[in-house]
């Protein structure tokens, strides 16, 4: 089971900075597997897309991205490429 989720929010740096940054973001989130047993699960960084909203260059760094909707993401920009800590299915 995999999902699509848009939608806006807030974009953090995970350094305290008190600046924060209003963007549009699209994320391909995959179903989440069972689990047997303990421990965690092994994550990976996955390709999403961050855009301003309001045009503003956002710099390279990590990020926490805080949904209107609910939710928060860890990711990070390199370049061009924007990236979310995703679980490993």
């Amino acid at each position: 089971m995999s999902q699509k989720r848009k939608g806006v929010g807030r974009l953090v740096p995970t350094r305290p900075t008190g600046v924060e940054y209003r963007v549009k973001y699209g994320i391909h989130i995959v179903g989440e597997a069972k689990q047997h047993g303990r421990g965690m699960r092994p994550t990976h960084w996955a390709r999403c897309s961050v855009q301003s909203a309001n045009a503003n260059r956002i710099p390279e760094g990590t990020y926490f991205l805080h949904a209107d909707e609910g939710g928060v993401f860890q990711v990070k920009s390199t370049g061009k490429v924007w990236q979310y800590l995703a679980v490993a299915a």
